[in-house]
């Protein structure tokens, strides 16, 4: 098994460039920049242009609206600490209550059995 350390330097190795016989168009491509659109990662292996939207790439509520703003919060989710969008299955929570209707929905309220996810770090190492 690799060490991270050592992983980390193989992965800083690796260059990949075209096979292109005109040096001008030749394209040089590494770990800080994305291999879709060439821009600089914003953060660790992210580009804040293209993964928000292929990570939902093909998928659709059905609401154009809907979609517009899972995308934007999965966008903004790489923007700030520990926010981010995470679907949570209907069976995961209890105690649901109907709280509220209005003209075109009803409000509910419930108790998430699992809570939000959280992310650790392991001083450990």
């Amino acid at each position: 098994m690799f060490k991270l350390t050592k992983l980390k330097s193989l992965f800083n190795k690796l260059n990949i460039s075209n096979k292109n016989s005109d040096n001008s168009n030749s394209a040089n491509i590494d770990h800080k920049n994305c291999y879709y659109c060439n821009k600089s990662f914003t953060k660790k292996l992210w580009c804040k242009e293209c993964d928000p939207f292929m990570n939902i790439e093909g998928w659709s509520s059905g609401n154009n609206e809907i979609d517009k703003f899972i995308k934007d919060t999965i966008y903004g989710a790489r923007n700030k600490k520990r926010k981010f969008l995470e679907w949570v299955p209907f069976d995961k929570f209890k105690d649901i209550n109907q709280i509220g209707e209005g003209g075109f929905s009803k409000v509910y309220s419930a108790t998430w059995i699992d809570g939000p996810k959280m992310k650790y770090k392991n001083f450990n190492k």
